[in-house]
């Protein structure tokens, strides 16, 4: 059976993305960023005819430009004629053009997805220009970039019931990870600074809705030790944005494994100098307040102005080491695994 012509751009606009993640994934490539954004445009466009094929039963008039022509008189004909590309074949309709037709169908598309394609756009075009990446733009276009691959793997599922996330995976590049540190100043060009702003202005118009889709999504990365066995970290937040994670009954001892008297037991055995006064409630107090060092658990679940019983994670120890002098050695309790990490 002959393949649909919409299935054979939905193909091309696979290929286009999984070339652009390509390039922008290796460790060390010059003009890594513009190309990712020359790339995915052109899968984004790709990606928007295969679906007014689609909807017009794979009618390739239905992505093509007509125009009229001129008269002897010089008067536009009523009639739309193809007009062709240099090569004599017919040409496509633009992708702001394809935007402009799915708008105006019942599928349409979210603000998040045109602002996130008309940034990749202006990345694209600022290219030509010669602007380069300074490490501003490179952070706004990774941010750009992470939404773009999570909007195109939605849609194609929505639109095309094929799900490409098994498939496509945006890696965090090297070169990306060792220029991730905030700058205190940087020199920029005023074409530099135009591009930034409008891509700081397109972001933040969108900073607060509930759509699905993304215009940016920030990544901020952190180096922390870990041993192997437990190299996989989840830092509590309480950003309602942050994903959700449950954590099992065995999980939660294993993390906060300290009780209040345990806490006591253990410092007490830890330091020389260690009493349960003022010094010590106005030490704790503050770091009360920190999640990855406490953490209740309340009788009710779901009534947190009732009765808790906070639990310790053993890392709350080095927090008291500045104020106490620690004894030359573990007296009583032996020292597990749990404690050293």
């Amino acid at each position: 059976m002959r393949r649909p012509l919409c299935k054979k751009f939905l193909d091309k606009s696979y290929a286009a993305i999984i070339g652009a993640i390509e390039i922008y994934n290796k460790p060390n490539a010059f003009y890594r960023e513009e190309a990712f954004a020359i790339l995915s445009v052109n899968a984004w466009e790709l990606l928007l005819k295969a679906k007014i094929l689609k909807d017009n039963n794979n009618n390739k008039k239905s992505i093509c430009e007509y125009k009229s022509r001129s008269t002897k008189r010089g008067e536009k004909t009523k009639r739309q004629y193809l007009c062709p590309n240099r090569a004599g074949n017919p040409k496509t309709i633009s992708i702001l053009n394809c935007i402009s037709v799915i708008a105006k169908t019942p599928s349409s598309l979210d603000k998040e997805i045109v602002d996130n394609v008309n940034a990749l756009i202006e990345i694209r075009d600022n290219a030509t220009h010669c602007v380069n990446t300074n490490p501003i733009l490179v952070k706004q276009i990774f941010e750009i970039s992470c939404a773009c691959i999570k909007n195109f793997i939605l849609l194609a599922k929505k639109w095309f019931s094929q799900d490409f996330s098994n498939s496509i995976s945006l890696v965090v590049p090297l070169a990306f990870i060792d220029g991730s540190k905030e700058v205190e100043s940087i020199t920029v060009s005023p074409d530099e600074s135009r591009l930034i702003k409008y891509l700081q202005h397109i972001a933040k118009e969108n900073g607060s809705t509930d759509s699905e889709y993304s215009v940016a999504i920030r990544l901020d990365i952190k180096y922390e030790k870990s041993s192997l066995a437990s190299a996989t970290k989840v830092i509590s937040s309480k950003d309602p944005d942050a994903i959700k994670i449950e954590l099992t009954e065995e999980d939660f001892k294993r993390i906060y494994p300290w009780d209040y008297g345990e806490l006591l037991t253990r410092l007490k055995n830890r330091y020389i100098d260690f009493k349960q006064n003022r010094k010590f409630y106005d030490t704790k107090r503050p770091l009360m307040n920190n999640p990855q060092l406490v953490q209740p658990r309340y009788l009710d679940p779901d009534n947190h102005n009732g009765t808790k019983k906070d639990f310790y994670s053993p890392n709350i120890m080095s927090k008291f080491d500045p104020y106490y002098k620690r004894a030359e050695e573990a007296t009583s309790l032996p020292i597990n695994l749990q404690d050293n990490q």
